[in-house]
């Protein structure tokens, strides 16, 4: 097949540009605002209020070593200042703030105003966990935030993580990751070592939550429960859907699907969830780690830690470009984040599917013959991710 045939007319980058005044909303549901006043930026977080403004130096936002000193690009540095106490938590959310308005760059020069009596503290907190580094050794006090950082969870406080259940959870363990413990799996198309899997939530439990800026809305997804008919309903009422049925070929009585959910709850590489915009179910995914998965057999080259995933979106009124992508940025950003070891995140859907020519246009692909369809296999790097993902 050509490139021209398959790479669709009219292609465009996604693009989001904040509004002078944008209000969102964090994973525990509380609400932020952002307002751009001729470049100075005012964020308030309940009783909280930060500003960066920016000052007439500069700094250097080009990597050294890498860009050439007469091709290097310098930006007016941001004084972060505020009103009211600034502890490490309302410094990330500000962050977060900042990076949806800066969605595009890859740092922001920033420094801490020495009127801040914890200064020092927050200047650390930005350093240890990533979210910030220096570019000049001699000048300790001038930062550069990273954007990749962040939307990797950097230093992010309990209960504001868009990964809602991780594991192992703090409650039980405060060390991350689990840890490496050699398991086997030994299928019908499988036969291999891997780390043992830490365990899934409970059927009902929220794993991720976003609020999709684009669109004003929060994405969920829930661990899917076949107990819950609010979950089961739509479940079968989308997999015996002629649409649905193309792509996954799973369409059945309930004992059908109820024994493929049992089968998937038993299983501990592959977890289902159901999609929800604002609480309502749009679609069910599924995320695996493929060393143990069938693919891995045919595909190989695998990591102990990469992962895969599978989407349907069943109701027809959450179809479109903006969901879709936001949908699909979202289940490679949680696996990336339930495991700091992964490497890439793959995807192997049916190669005649209608939607493949614009996931062709995302993403490097290459065709593969799997036992039950032809598929176009999907690589997606972790470093590539985080550069270049539409988180907004």
């Amino acid at each position: 097949m050509s490139s021209s045939a398959i790479t669709p007319a009219g292609y465009r980058a996604e693009t989001f540009v904040a509004p002078a005044e944008q209000t969102f909303k964090l994973p525990d549901s509380s609400s932020v605002t952002s307002v751009d006043a001729e470049s100075t930026i005012t964020i308030t977080w309940n009783e909280s209020k930060v500003v960066f403004t920016p000052q007439e130096r500069t700094v250097r936002v080009s990597p050294i070593g890498i860009v050439n000193d007469n091709r290097a690009v310098s930006e007016k540095i941001l004084l972060l200042s505020s009103p009211t106490p600034v502890t490490t938590t309302i410094l990330w959310v500000a962050i977060y703030a900042i990076w949806l308005r800066k969605n595009e760059d890859d740092v922001a020069p920033v420094t801490i105003d020495e009127q801040i009596s914890n200064a020092s503290e927050l200047n650390s907190y930005l350093l240890h966990t990533g979210l910030g580094f220096l570019p000049d050794r001699t000048d300790p006090k001038t930062l550069l935030l990273s954007r990749p950082a962040f939307w990797q969870a950097a230093g992010a406080p309990l209960g504001l993580s868009w990964l809602r259940d991780p594991i192992p959870s703090v409650a039980h363990s405060p060390h991350f990751p689990f840890p490496y413990v050699q398991s086997f799996t030994r299928g019908e198309h499988v036969l291999t070592t891997h780390p043992l899997r830490p365990p899934k939530p409970a059927p009902g439990t929220t794993i991720y939550a976003r609020y999709i800026n684009a669109l004003n809305q929060l994405l969920t997804f829930t661990h899917i429960d076949a107990s819950n008919p609010a979950h089961f309903d739509v479940y079968t009422r989308w997999q015996n859907s002629d649409r649905v049925n193309v792509g996954w070929r799973e369409r059945g009585d309930d004992e059908h699907h109820r024994a493929y959910l049992r089968d998937r709850l038993a299983d501990p590489h592959i977890m289902g969830f159901i999609v929800a915009w604002d609480g309502e179910p749009a679609g069910y995914g599924e995320m695996s780690w493929v060393k143990e998965d069938p693919m891995g057999t045919y595909v190989g080259g695998l990591g102990d830690y990469d992962q895969g995933t599978h989407l349907l979106i069943g109701e027809e009124k959450f179809r479109g470009r903006q969901r879709f992508t936001a949908i699909m940025t979202s289940m490679k950003h949680m696996c990336f984040l339930r495991e700091p070891r992964t490497d890439v995140v793959v995807g192997e859907p049916r190669a005649d599917l209608p939607i493949i020519p614009r996931l062709i246009s995302y993403l490097p692909q290459e065709f593969n013959r799997l036992p039950h369809k032809r598929a176009v296999y999907f690589v997606l790097r972790r470093e590539r991710f985080f550069q270049a993902a539409m988180l907004y």
